[in-house]
Order: C-alpha cells, then sequence, then structure tokens
C-alpha cells in the first residue's frame, strides 16, 4: 500500500513592511489537498477563468486585481472544491520592530531579511503538518516562487525547527512529516492560485480600509474549508499573533465575524 500524501501549496498577501502605507496584516495561507485529488482542485481555476472572460487565459490569477463581482464568482468556484485551509494573519502594529522588520539594524545577517515571512511560514506549517500527522499522511509543501526569498535558507530554517525546542519543551515540527519543498509559479502549479485566493479573502476581511471597513464575505464563503479540531478554529486552521482574536475584537468594532466563523 502506497504512502498517503498531502500536497500544500502556499502563498501570502500583505507585505512586510513597517513604513507608513504598508499593510496593517501579513498573511500565508496554504490550501491542503489530497494529491490524488490535486487535478480536481485545480480545475477551479479553469472554470473561474471561463466564467470571468470566456477564455482559458494562462495569465495566472490574482486576486487584488479582481473587482467585488469578480471576487465574488472566485471564492464561489473554489468552495465547491475539496480542499482544508490554514491561514496566519500577524498583526504587524504589535510585531516586535527589532525581531520581524528586515531594515533594523541586525550585524548583516543575511537571514533576517526574511525573518517575518520565515516565522509566518513556521507557524503555518507546524499547523499543516499536525493535521497531516492526524491523517497519517506525508506533507509536499509548494511554495509560490518569489524571487526576493531563498528557499535554501527557508528548508534550513524548517530543518532547525524540527530540532529547536518550543514552547512546550520539544520541537514544533516533525522533520519526517515534510516529505519535500519547493517553490513554483503560479503559471505552472494553478492550486498556488487557489492559495492567492484564500488569502487574498481573508486579508480583505482583515485590512481596514480608509472609511474604517473590512470585507468579510469572501472569508466567509470559505468557513467550512478551515481545519478544526473538536469544532476549535483559532490556533488550529487560523492562527492570529501576536493577539488573540478576542483582544482584537476589543479594539476594533469591525471585525465581528471573529465571533461567527
Amino acid at each position: 500500500m502506497s504512502e498517503k500524501e498531502l500536497n500544500a501549496y502556499i502563498d501570502e498577501s500583505g507585505d512586510e513592511g513597517f513604513k507608513e502605507g504598508s499593510s496593517q496584516w501579513f498573511i500565508i495561507s496554504s490550501v491542503v489537498v489530497d494529491r490524488d485529488n490535486d487535478q480536481n482542485v485545480a480545475t477551479a481555476i479553469n472554470d473561474i477563468k471561463y466564467r470571468l472572460w470566456q477564455t482559458q487565459t494562462p495569465q495566472p490569477l490574482h486576486w487584488v486585481k479582481l473587482d467585488h463581482k469578480r471576487k465574488r464568482v472566485a471564492i464561489n468556484e473554489i468552495a465547491k472544491r475539496d480542499f482544508v485551509l490554514f491561514s496566519v494573519a500577524l498583526e504587524k502594529k504589535y510585531l516586535d520592530r527589532k525581531r520581524f522588520d528586515s531594515h533594523y539594524e541586525r550585524e548583516s545577517r543575511a537571514e533576517f531579511r526574511w525573518a517575518m515571512y520565515f516565522y509566518a511560514a513556521k507557524l503555518l506549517i507546524e499547523r499543516v503538518c499536525k493535521y497531516a500527522e492526524r491523517q497519517g499522511a506525508k506533507i509536499n509543501l509548494i511554495f509560490e516562487n518569489r524571487g526576493s526569498i531563498s528557499y535554501s535558507a527557508l528548508r534550513d530554517y524548517l530543518t532547525l525547527m524540527a530540532v529547536y525546542p518550543g514552547p512546550y519543551m520539544k520541537p514544533t515540527i516533525k522533520r519526517e512529516t515534510i516529505k519535500s519543498l519547493e517553490a513554483k509559479n503560479k503559471q505552472t502549479r494553478k492550486l498556488l492560485q487557489v492559495a492567492d485566493i484564500c488569502s487574498g479573502a481573508l486579508y480583505d476581511a482583515l485590512q481596514i480600509n480608509k472609511y474604517g471597513d473590512i470585507e468579510e464575505s469572501y472569508l466567509m464563503s470559505l468557513a467550512d474549508k478551515f481545519d478544526r479540531v473538536n469544532g476549535r478554529l483559532w490556533g488550529y486552521g487560523m492562527k492570529l499573533f501576536p493577539r488573540s482574536a478576542r483582544q482584537i475584537q476589543e479594539e476594533y468594532d469591525c471585525y465581528s465575524w471573529m465571533a461567527k466563523i
């Protein structure tokens, strides 16, 4: 009997800057599918493009380039597919800049250029790997290829996390759970476009616009896709850092969806 494998497609929304005009949040999400069901879920992108433009353009779909009506089409199509969703959202206002700001003076250590991305990826992969363990499966990690990131350095960082004690005095990632890690372009892996949609939906539910509003309807359409353990979402399918959903809701009055999702 062959070993069960899952594919985890990973993409992000927001930016990693701290300057004025930077995003309030940095978000990274993973769409996890059974390897044998990969192509079936990927057809959602074909269906979205056909509904939007009546063509199968090779150009990848980008959430940020869609207006509201097109976003609704995209969300409705992917919601029909069978996948499990994980998201991590870093609230940059409350992050320690000495730890996460790539422009902070750090003795010229290059790996700090990716401090926020690496840490967010770690939080995400911890949850994806625990899900894979519960499924008795190995996981293939497929990142959206960003030219500014060293994926060999990311691989080394995750290897370190597999031996470094976490807050409960044991490694937070089991090395044997991860079968492979690679970076691919959205053109070649359509499920990276699905991950882009999911990440963008959470971004729209968190990023407060100039009128003090957010748009949670896209995210709520994906609510049943998030991994839950004994019905619990927070800390499993969705992780907010460094504050809890309750603390965030106490500061802002626009995140009522957090109590409903």
